[in-house]
């Protein structure tokens, strides 16, 4: 009898583990029905784009499924999103499954993320899981909110193919005086290269974004203005988890380091959050200011893989771990 209900009580334990695991935070579900259009048009990531004539496509499933069978190109996916209180400063991602080849996503015609790379510079990124922060500041609560997905498909099967689509919340968004999640400019190599830029977002695996397999240097780099008003504050930059080794400058001036980018440490920095503290009137205040992170990786996935990435004061960063540390 004791050793039955022990495993009764082993049972019991068993299934409550399992219950807190699948317990999910404030969260919408985008499973069902898309506008859905073959071609390739910027104005179908409008807002005002009028798309009552477009087709209607279950998703996830292959496109080829859902009659657009041999279709290899160009394709477009749009659908409306009603998000409540509950969300209110809260930080958000999208998640949007497995898409083959590649996809840009939009948020009420504010790109947010990309994942693969378009031709000419074709690069697939089929078997990459899409999950995409979503800057607060283009969420309109209580009222539709559009996202538009544009798709590049190579070969055989095509479209939003697998994968849980969803919403949600992951904790209390940071009191951020500027959010730098969102485009930044890149190149490859040990410094800034105006020449070899382009736009990578930010966060996101460089591999994921068309540099598959790349391993080496890189450098990030985004311009900011700031009023007088935050620059006579003592900020802090929230710079994510970076793989590997990076440094940080403003305006030319190095702030700070994690790991060291000439000799390679035994110890392991990707997981850990980069936090940096800028000297009093460090910023040019009403004035452009340069932010560079210079990122070395060894090896695996590469760059400013996850965030939050954001500005904010002394003060409010204090606030914001404690408030993490007591959740």
């Amino acid at each position: 009898m004791n050793a039955i209900r022990w495993f009764g009580s082993l049972v019991l334990i068993f299934v409550l583990a399992h219950v807190c695991v699948a317990f999910e935070p404030d969260e919408k579900d985008l499973r069902g029905l898309w506008k859905f259009r073959i071609g390739d048009q910027r104005e179908w990531a409008s807002v005002g784009y009028d798309d009552s004539a477009w087709d209607q496509i279950r998703v996830p499933a292959r496109w080829e499924n859902e009659g657009f069978r041999g279709y290899d190109g160009y394709a477009w996916y749009r659908t409306q999103v009603v998000l409540d209180e509950t969300i209110a400063d809260k930080k958000l991602v999208l998640e949007l499954g497995y898409i083959d080849d590649v996809d840009e996503v939009f948020i009420n015609g504010v790109k947010i993320g990309q994942t693969g790379s378009f031709p000419p510079r074709f690069s697939t990124a089929y078997n990459a899981s899409r999950k995409y922060q979503v800057p607060s500041n283009l969420i309109r609560i209580g009222e539709q909110n559009l996202i538009a997905v544009r798709v590049y498909d190579s070969q055989l099967e095509g479209g939003i193919v697998s994968g849980n689509l969803r919403i949600y919340s992951t904790g209390v968004l940071p009191p951020f005086l500027v959010d730098l999640t969102g485009s930044w400019l890149f190149n490859k190599g040990k410094a800034y290269n105006q020449r070899d830029q382009r736009e990578i977002q930010v966060p996101g695996a460089w591999e994921n974004q068309g540099y598959n397999n790349y391993d080496g240097y890189a450098v990030y780099t985004r311009k900011i203005e700031l009023p007088a008003t935050a620059t006579s504050q003592r900020l802090v930059l929230l710079a994510g988890k970076i793989d590997d080794a990076d440094q940080l400058y403003l305006n030319g001036l190095k702030i700070g380091q994690t790991g060291d980018l000439e000799r390679w440490s035994n110890r392991d920095f990707y997981g850990e959050f980069r936090n940096y503290f800028f000297p009093p009137d460090a910023f040019k205040a009403g004035e452009e200011n340069i932010l560079e992170i210079r990122v070395y990786d060894r090896a695996g996935l590469g760059g400013i893989y996850e965030g939050p990435v954001g500005i904010m004061t002394q003060d409010q960063f204090r606030k914001y771990w404690k408030s993490k540390r007591r959740n």
